[in-house]
């Protein structure tokens, strides 16, 4: 029996179209946000807000910011909707110091939230946590990324090295090209399980490496809903938490947090001590914390919670106590964060390299000149004393940013000085990183790779806050020395002993990226060849 009509599907249809109509209006409720506020706005589209060619897969998120940060040329900030949620894009450096810095209490945490039931290892660690915890764990962990810990920890990346000039000599005596993103992606592999988990996997020999396959799993999203799932981490995180969408795979944190406490339980026994960061973390399980006895060390870890414990007190940085998933999820976030980083600036910096053949023989030239005046022994200080070669990798940086965009959550009303807007609590703030480093108004010919832009004289032309490869203020990453580290040591390794060039199958620039990564990758894969150097 129909209810409206004489006719069931006279009735359906109603029932479809009316809910239609209030679907529409309830998604285009705050399309006019900005506009009531005077703020310049990417137009809206219903059901698709101003991100359509992000959820279409056409564009990634640091891509898509790019573009309109070109695009609001005069602006300091300007609007956008994440289908009906209104964000904050910030293209003002004054006001990039104040959200990450000078204001830093009120815009500390992420935007992301997705469930710690469902995602543990993906939301406990020092990327995912929030306020108390988050600042705590940071107090936590700061002594882990010392100099001093770099340096005791520099022998094992150095091995990786090693390895990885031995593979490059098989396909440099074969002539064959090779996938430079994938030989570095296992060099990683290989570096941070040594670093992070104690376990040696040999990802650069074996391709049917475990280890190497939970990567891939976790950065090339194949399937649609591991690409979806992957861009709603940063500007849909409502909707992973509506439907407890999970991010990484419960076969891939079961293996995770088997391998942790197989290797806690084993070193126990064993008394076996290899300067890494499981050491490290079993001090903190053990004792609560790690001390430093080195007065350098101790100088960066203070200035290094002088930033966290901002208007915090220290006392209260212990009530939150660490158990379980907490451990597992910090050794985690470095697995991911230290392989995904550093395997994606030695791809670009070797493509790079390999197209400014002029820029490599003056890096080789460092490199070799150095390590000869050190009798040929590589230690952690050679490695961060040679100029160029940091000029080479902050350019590397500044031209292919591994996070092309920064975000975070407004955690109180917040009237940015100097205009009558006030961001409101909860409004997400994105910082375009990609677009920044690429202004023509901050780096002169922006498409050009130039290192001399970092030397002594040119880098202090650079704006302040116009160079944001490792974030800034509270949350700037506490892995960067260690992620320098381990490109720097590759790239040593690899100059030392080949020239790179391109091949008939390499990508010509400008490259393009994957729509749907986690960070900024190219679509092509960077293929080169490299011949012994006499």
């Amino acid at each position: 029996m129909a209810i409206l009509f004489n006719s069931w599907l006279l009735d359906a249809t109603s029932i479809l179209v009316t809910g239609f109509v209030i679907l529409y209006f309830y998604i285009t409720r705050n399309f006019n946000y900005w506009e009531k506020r005077g703020v310049r706005s990417v137009r809206p589209k219903p059901f698709l807000g101003s991100i359509s060619s992000i959820l279409l897969l056409r564009e990634s998120i640091g891509c898509w910011l790019a573009r309109n940060y070109r695009e609001t040329v005069g602006e300091k900030f300007f609007g956008a909707y994440f289908v009906d949620k209104p964000a904050l894009v910030v293209r003002d450096l004054e006001l990039v110091k104040n959200i990450f810095v000078k204001d830093a209490h009120a815009f500390l945490d992420r935007n992301f939230s997705a469930r710690e039931d469902v995602d543990p290892l993906f939301t406990k660690n020092l990327f995912g946590l929030k306020g108390k915890k988050w600042r705590h764990l940071r107090v936590k962990l700061s002594p882990t990324f010392t100099s001093g810990r770099m340096k005791k920890m520099f022998y094992l990346v150095d091995e990786c090295g090693k390895q990885l000039a031995s593979c490059l000599q098989q396909s440099a005596s074969s002539g064959k090209p090779v996938n430079v993103k994938e030989t570095m992606a296992r060099y990683s592999t290989d570096v941070i399980s040594s670093c992070a988990f104690g376990v040696n996997t040999n990802a650069q020999v074996d391709p049917q490496c475990e280890f190497r396959a939970v990567l891939k799993r976790v950065f090339e999203r194949e399937s649609l809903f591991d690409k979806i799932a992957s861009i709603m981490v940063f500007i849909l995180p409502f909707f992973l938490r509506l439907f407890r969408l999970k991010v990484i795979a419960y076969d891939i944190e079961d293996l995770v947090r088997k391998m942790f406490w197989d290797v806690v339980e084993q070193r126990r026994k064993t008394g076996e001590s290899r300067n890494d960061f499981m050491d490290l973390m079993l001090k903190i399980i053990d004792e609560g914390e790690v001390r430093s006895e080195d007065a350098n060390d101790q100088e960066e870890i203070n200035k290094d919670n002088s930033y966290s414990l901002t208007g915090f007190s220290k006392a209260e940085s212990t009530d939150f106590e660490m158990k379980n998933d907490d451990f597992v999820a910090q050794a985690f976030v470095f697995l991911l964060a230290g392989f995904e980083t550093s395997s994606s600036v030695l791809n670009y910096a070797l493509y790079e390299l390999a197209l400014n053949p002029d820029v490599q023989e003056k890096l080789r030239t460092e490199v070799t000149s150095t390590l000869a005046a050190s009798g040929g022994k590589m230690t952690y200080e050679t490695v961060v004393g040679m100029t160029y070669l940091e000029m080479v990798v902050s350019e590397t940086l500044r031209k292919y940013p591994t996070l092309s965009f920064l975000e975070r959550m407004c955690l109180s009303d917040y009237k940015i000085p100097g205009t009558k807007l006030t961001i409101e609590k909860g409004i997400q703030v994105m910082i375009p990183v990609l677009g920044i480093h690429s202004d023509p108004e901050y780096y002169p010919d922006p498409t050009k790779f130039d290192p001399e832009r970092f030397s002594a004289e040119n880098k202090s032309k650079i704006p302040p806050y116009a160079f944001l490869p490792f974030g800034e203020g509270p949350r700037i990453c506490i892995g960067m020395r260690f992620g320098q580290m381990q490109v720097k040591t590759a790239l040593i390794h690899v100059l030392r002993s080949f020239r790179v060039r391109a091949c008939a199958v390499t990508p010509e620039p400008p490259l393009t990226y994957q729509p749907h990564a986690l960070t900024h990758t190219p679509r092509e894969n960077i293929v080169l060849t490299f011949t012994k150097v006499d």
